[in-house]
């Protein structure tokens, strides 16, 4: 209890022990992939260690302190590869359960599996999509090998499995397998229609119950966006040289601007859909698109449920909406929709605007650079003023309901 004092600010130290995360990741240095998941991680373990710099890599052995868990990023931070070592890392800030994401073969897997026709990164990996999408799928395929090990250690640390199918049967078959081995999460990609169908289809509806039966949330993390920019151009220009990037996200204002469209679309659509009106009890989390924009998504798509309400002489939306979605748009998203922050937004300002205190939930990503060294004094310093209650969402309640019981 010592040790958790030391690195939770006071006014956290309520919820401290009960503390639930929704993004955090492994952070594997490629130097020993092939060791962890066998021959198919050879081909890109060799592209990254290609790559300056090249660190010898010594070992999960920095102590766990406060020190080291907050100040230390990468493969070297404590817990990045010993999952036994997470779980005291976890203790030490009060986390009782945290979502697990790949950084490693897992993540250059969707990212290779979902990659659009001509994409540069994929050509690395075969001369057509076919080819390099399915050597994404191998990897993705083992890292959840990988996964299932995971999950039998601790039930603390909730696995998400990355998930694809070219059809619909072929995604609910891949999303059984990941259920059946104790994944505690499914991430598919959200830059195309999933099994080749619209979110809001009813084709998906088997999929969306297998999941809610499960108690098992749909995750929408960074690095799945597909083919929904199918160009990268838009960013070609010196203007946009010189920022800061990493695997995962880049700094440069064109990106920051646009990163939180594909799943913007994909949770707008499966709103106008009625898919939660289908399945009350599916829960989706979008992780590390930014949150500024869920407030804005659920104010938008009232004022066309507010339209078709309209009592005017000419309803000119002819009342569809009002007729398909029983509730407002915004009251699905506080049921049903769970987003992520960023440490550095200003999500005091948000709550302000929109509310949807139900909707924003904690995140360290641990051991991400991104995730900051400060993220509980930046979080406490936006939403202290709202309260304990909202305090108690955010850090615990919200994100619960992702997390089999």
């Amino acid at each position: 209890m010592e040790a958790v004092s030391a690195c939770v600010p006071e006014v956290v130290k309520p919820y401290a022990g009960r503390i639930v995360d929704v993004d955090s990741h492994e952070m594997f240095p490629a130097q020993i992939w092939e060791d962890v998941f066998g021959d198919i991680a050879k081909p890109i373990a060799d592209l990254i260690k290609s790559q300056p710099p090249r660190p010898n890599h010594a070992g999960d052995v920095l102590p766990i302190e406060p020190e080291t868990i907050y100040k230390v990023k990468g493969p070297v931070a404590p817990g990045a590869v010993d999952i036994d070592r997470r779980l005291e890392v976890m203790d030490m800030m009060g986390i009782k359960s945290q979502l697990l994401f790949p950084t490693s073969i897992g993540l250059w897997g969707i990212q290779l599996a979902t990659a659009e026709a001509n994409s540069p990164m994929g050509k690395l990996f075969g001369d057509t999509p076919e080819e390099y999408r399915a050597y994404g799928r191998r990897l993705v395929d083992a890292h959840v090998e990988w996964l299932k090990g995971v999950a039998r250690k601790s039930s603390r640390m909730k696995v998400v499995a990355p998930v694809y199918g070219d059809t619909v049967s072929e995604l609910i078959a891949n999303t059984k397998k990941a259920l059946d081995a104790g994944m505690a999460g499914v991430w598919i990609g959200n830059g195309d229609p999933p099994g080749g169908v619209s979110p809001a289809h009813s084709d998906l509806d088997p999929f969306y119950a297998m999941l809610a039966e499960a108690k098992v949330g749909l995750h929408f993390h960074i690095g799945g966006a597909g083919s929904f920019l199918r160009t990268h151009e838009w960013k070609n220009a010196p203007a946009f040289e010189g920022y800061k990037w990493t695997q995962e996200i880049s700094l440069d204002p064109w990106w920051l601007s646009v990163v939180h469209l594909a799943v913007q679309n994909f949770v707008a659509t499966m709103v106008t859909g009625a898919v939660f009106d289908r399945h009350p009890e599916l829960y989706v989390c979008s992780q590390e698109h930014t949150a500024h924009w869920i407030g804005p998504l659920a104010h938008l798509l009232d004022i066309w449920h507010h339209n078709n309400h309209s009592l005017h002489e000419k309803e000119y939306m002819g009342g569809v909406m009002r007729r398909k979605l029983p509730m407002l748009p915004s009251e699905y998203i506080r049921r049903n929709v769970r987003v992520m922050p960023f440490d550095f937004e200003p999500v005091g300002d948000y709550l302000d605007k929109y509310g949807l205190e139900e909707v924003y939930c904690f995140a360290s990503d641990y051991p991400h650079v991104e995730g900051g060294s400060d993220f509980y004094g930046k979080f406490v310093a936006q939403i202290e003023r709202f309260g304990p209650a909202v305090m108690e969402k955010f850090f615990v309640t919200n994100a619960e309901v992702l997390f089999p019981s």
